[in-house]
């Protein structure tokens, strides 16, 4: 008679479990990237009443028997991990991404050097793509690991150069006003201002400058020329203007202009456009990170661009196009056979069966979708029924504990 009271209580603690399930599954409905859980009945033990027994056509022989079994109520069958996609939510950091398809992001501590064997790494499989750029320029997610993928093959994704001016600066460059009002500076002959007009503020001699550029040998040589004014400098009392000339054409046919007697303070040579050389990227895993530009310095990415191939875009200080490398999605045999670890991490598990990294090629593993987070697959409509169907099973079991309490008060009573 106390089976059933086994049973009963077997049932609520397997209820209570689907319950844990249930609720967590809830809690992580606004959870990024969140995979719901399914938890599975299974029934328990059982004792045979009687055995079963097999037939005999001997004479005088009895025919076979079924086993007549009682079991002991439910337990924990499994609890499997439901890795169908989110849908995608928008975000205004360029940086975050989802996956649509099947495949994990591959995240983690920084492993020196190149590598290609996954399961080996030590490093983590994550869906949630909320990246940043960390001061060392490496790629990283919420939580501080860096990200892995594919770096430029080195010697390509180097962009264009374009052609530059050639531009020299002086300073200390006389300028005076004649009697005509005719401006002179440094001896070049230009427009007039007003005769008498005098040189005390920068402003007078900003208005003289602008006087001088309008006629004369200074108009001749704004043809080939733009002409700044920098300011007022001294020498020893001696008041002059700070001027910088560059060519209005480009590259290094085109010198700098030199003022007679006098020596600029800085002068560069107009440089020719050098073209780019076409993004490559390698075959081996690392961590992502900003590259360098031919003097060793990282360029100034300014804003990024993560594309369908997972290549990752950026736009230096000088609206130059820059190649920084290429997201890694790795494919799970069996998805299932992942762990869950800290966060929003999983590792593999021993039944995961081969764990791969590939460049993402809208195949299986899935396309990148820059701009976008992956949302919690849960169903809230489902979760809230089958909290009710878990409750009135939590009920039902209850009740077996009741009828069986009463069941056996009335034998004890029966002695009384």
């Amino acid at each position: 008679m106390v089976r059933s009271m086994v049973a009963a209580v077997a049932g609520l603690k397997t209820h209570q479990s689907k319950m844990d399930v249930i609720g967590n599954n809830i809690a992580n409905v606004n959870t990024w990237g969140f995979k719901s859980f399914t938890f599975n009945f299974q029934d328990s033990m059982y004792a045979n009443s009687i055995n079963g027994s097999g037939g005999s056509v001997v004479a005088g022989a009895a025919g076979g028997r079924n086993a007549s079994q009682v079991g002991y109520g439910s337990t924990l069958g499994s609890i499997t991990n439901e890795f169908s996609g989110g849908a995608p939510s928008p975000s205004s950091n360029p940086l975050d991404c989802m996956i649509d398809g099947t495949g994990f992001f591959l995240v983690g501590n920084m492993v020196n050097g190149t590598f290609t064997n996954v399961a080996d790494s030590g490093l983590f499989l994550s869906r949630v793509g909320i990246f940043r750029v960390d001061n060392n320029g490496y790629l990283v997610d919420d939580q501080r690991s860096y990200v892995y993928g594919y770096a430029l093959v080195e010697g390509t994704g180097i962009p264009e150069t374009p052609a530059t001016p050639s531009t020299s600066s002086y300073r200390d460059v006389p300028i005076t006003i004649g009697a005509d009002g005719t401006v002179t500076i440094n001896g070049i002959a230009g427009g007039k201002t007003t005769p008498g007009a005098p040189l005390q503020t920068e402003q007078n001699y900003k208005d003289a400058f602008d006087a001088w550029l309008r006629d004369g040998a200074a108009k001749t040589i704004t043809q080939t020329y733009n002409i700044s004014f920098d300011g007022v400098s001294s020498n020893n009392g001696n008041r002059g203007l700070k001027l910088t000339f560059t060519s209005k054409a480009t590259g290094a046919a085109t010198p700098p202009y030199a003022l007679n007697g006098l020596t600029p303070i800085s002068s560069t040579q107009g440089t020719e456009w050098t073209p780019g050389v076409d993004a490559e990227y390698a075959d081996e895993l690392s961590a992502i990170q900003i590259p360098r530009d031919a003097n060793g310095q990282m360029y100034e990415i300014q804003s990024y661009k993560i594309n369908e191939d997972g290549t990752i875009i950026g736009v230096d200080k000088e609206n130059r196009t820059i190649a920084i490398g290429q997201i890694a999605l790795v494919t799970v045999d069996n998805p299932n056979g992942l762990e869950k670890s800290s966060g929003y991490y999983y590792t593999p598990g021993a039944n995961a069966g081969s764990v791969d990294a590939m460049k993402p090629n809208g195949g299986p593993a899935g396309k990148i979708m820059g701009g976008y987070l992956e949302m919690a697959n849960v169903d809230v409509a489902n979760e809230f029924s089958n909290m009710i169907t878990c409750q009135r099973g939590f009920q039902a079991n209850s009740k077996i504990i009741t009828v069986t309490d009463e069941m056996l008060s009335e034998l004890v009573n029966m002695k009384r």
